[in-house]
């Protein structure tokens, strides 16, 4: 096993030539909101430049090219909040609009009302001005919002925070999953709508900063194309976190056979990026990174709250390791702008008294947001069989203890082994009683003193260790794993996902299949495979395990296999 090529390419050619591009600016091509910009010699259609960022042409495999001399102009303009549209395109507002997670769909939510305005791009004011014309009657634009999960001030990965670039991993969360879409239709050179938010942060922790950003397709409506779905010129957008996929048969699933959206037909439209977006790059700079103070001009912010109290939920402190490209990663800002991860499991040694380990519980949402709790929230922990709640004790009693949650900063808890030393077998539970009912519940694994090893447990162990390739990484790149486990199949097997651990403890990045799909080889022959894509922030090692969860043997886990991370 060794080393594979980074997915990740980037190659400048410079001055003005990229791909035989002919002129550098070209005309109306019949839609005033396209004067100006680049044209495709292959096609004959405007590129897709983003404004303010160089010239930037994908070519698959995660490659690009690039022209800094050619530079986006503005085409979209999005506002939170319904503004008047007279000569200019108002600025966003000095205050952000505020909404509570959940929209129309959850009680209690309220959605971000937004405005998209179709913009001349005029270099003598910031966003251009307006182009309140019917050339763009019946266009749909694709509204979508993006959440500053660890309030660095930005969408994106970028180094200008704290943490430099040993979070950027973390922050490409932010980019990859949306937190709210939304379609309107242009009349007049302006489109109107609401849009629902399912990310939020307390009211007292200042609620979460997100971003709205707009993309469209420009030209005329045609049945044979794409069913009437989407327009067939090119595509137009703000500035996004991201370049992304923008050639139809990319982003609209099925070929658009729904055809045109409407306020009872939903348009599917997948907002994916077409490369992974440089940080600090020496020509192009961090083009993408979205600013969440208003400073950019095609873009506005607002602020989310989370909704009402309606359950606790275990969670832990993330940790800005390595992340799944694939996978979102469930990440909840609480009091203090602190960043938790959801937490569904937890190994606790089988070792006797003294070895303990802490988890947290939190207020939290119907959509799993923290958030600030009623007064008085009280709640009961219930331990299972093996487990013992050593903290807090109010009762002297360790099998269970009723809990006070002030805050939205959610209460420690730890937790102990009960017994002599391995003891215990299986997976055991924490559970939360409130009004008489279980609202959450942790599972807790135990493991032998001599950890790691191999599981024990009778048809439940998996067979051999998992087979990683490659077992080299570098640091600061996206790299795809490949991770196979041999695992019996007499225990009537749940799921087998893959977990990783770059320093701080396991988290899921994957789930092993054995369906004969998405790169197993093989169907039902007991070997689970898994193509996992990576971002590996910095040095070091990583560890990878799977765990088994069956029906009738209970969960185990293999023991770790390393794979070593060196820098770039």
């Amino acid at each position: 096993m060794g080393r594979v090529t980074p997915r990740r390419v980037l190659t400048v050619l410079a001055g003005a030539v990229l791909l035989g591009l002919l002129p550098a600016r070209a005309g109306a091509q019949g839609f005033p909101i396209l004067r100006g910009d680049p044209i495709d010699p292959d096609t004959d259609q405007a590129r897709m430049i983003l404004p303010g960022v160089p010239l930037m042409v994908p070519h698959g495999g995660g490659r690009f090219t690039a022209d800094p001399s050619i530079v986006g102009d503005v085409d979209l303009v999005v506002r939170a909040g319904s503004p008047a549209v007279g000569p200019a395109i108002p600025a966003p507002a000095a205050s952000p609009v505020v909404a509570i997670a959940g929209g129309r769909r959850v009680l209690g939510g309220t959605p971000i009302p937004f405005t998209v305005v179709a913009s001349d791009g005029d270099p003598a004011t910031a966003a251009g001005n307006p182009l309140l014309g019917a050339e763009m009657d019946g266009i749909p634009v694709v509204v979508t919002v993006f959440a500053d999960l660890d309030g660095d001030g930005f969408v994106g990965p970028t180094n200008a925070d704290p943490d430099g670039k040993l979070d950027n991993a973390r922050e490409l969360q932010e980019a990859t999953f949306p937190v709210g879409r939304q379609v309107a239709f242009f009349q007049n050179g302006v489109a109107r709508g609401t849009v629902a938010v399912r990310k939020g942060a307390p009211a007292s922790a200042g609620g979460l900063d997100v971003v709205l950003t707009a993309v469209a397709f420009v030209g005329a409506l045609h049945p044979y194309f794409f069913f009437g779905s989407l327009p067939d010129g090119p595509g137009v957008a703000t500035l996004l976190p991201f370049f992304p996929y923008v050639a139809p048969y990319q982003v609209v699933p099925g070929l658009g056979a729904w055809g045109p959206a409407s306020p009872a037909t939903r348009l599917d439209y997948v907002l994916r990026p077409a490369f992974e977006p440089p940080v600090g790059d020496a020509l192009v700079g961090t083009p993408f990174a979205l600013p969440t103070d208003g400073s950019s001009p095609t873009i506005d912010r607002a602020t989310v709250y989370s909704g009402s109290f309606s359950r606790l939920r275990f969670v832990r402190p993330s940790s800005p390791a390595a992340f799944s490209l694939d996978d979102e990663v469930p990440l909840a800002r609480g009091a203090g702008g602190v960043l938790w991860e959801e937490l569904s499991a937890l190994d606790l040694p089988d070792d006797g008294p003294g070895d303990q380990r802490s988890v947290h519980l939190v207020p939290a949402d119907a959509l799993d947001n923290i958030t600030d709790p009623p007064p008085d929230l009280t709640a009961t922990l219930v331990a299972g069989p093996g487990v013992l709640i050593v903290a807090p004790d109010t009762d002297n009693d360790p099998t269970t203890e009723t809990i006070s949650v002030a805050s939205a900063a959610g209460i420690d808890v730890v937790l102990d082994d009960a017994g002599g030393v391995e003891d215990s077998t299986g997976v055991s539970r924490l559970t939360v009683v409130a009004g008489g009912y279980p609202t959450a519940s942790l599972d807790v694994r135990f493991t032998r003193a001599t950890y790691p090893v191999a599981p024990t447990l009778t048809a439940a162990a998996i067979a051999s260790p998992p087979m990683v390739s490659p077992d080299v990484v570098t640091a600061d790149g996206d790299w795809t794993l490949t991770v196979s486990a041999a695992v019996p199949v007499v225990c009537d097997i749940d799921r087998v996902s893959l977990e990783l651990d770059a320093g701080e403890d396991f988290r899921k990045v994957g789930q092993l299949r054995d369906d004969g799909e998405e790169g197993d080889p093989v169907a039902g022959d007991g070997i689970f495979t898994e193509h996992v894509k990576i971002c590996v922030p910095r040095a070091g090692t990583l560890h990878l395990r799977t765990v088994v969860r069956t029906r009738l043997c209970g969960t185990v886990s293999s023991a770790p296999v390393d794979v070593a991370v060196v820098a770039p």
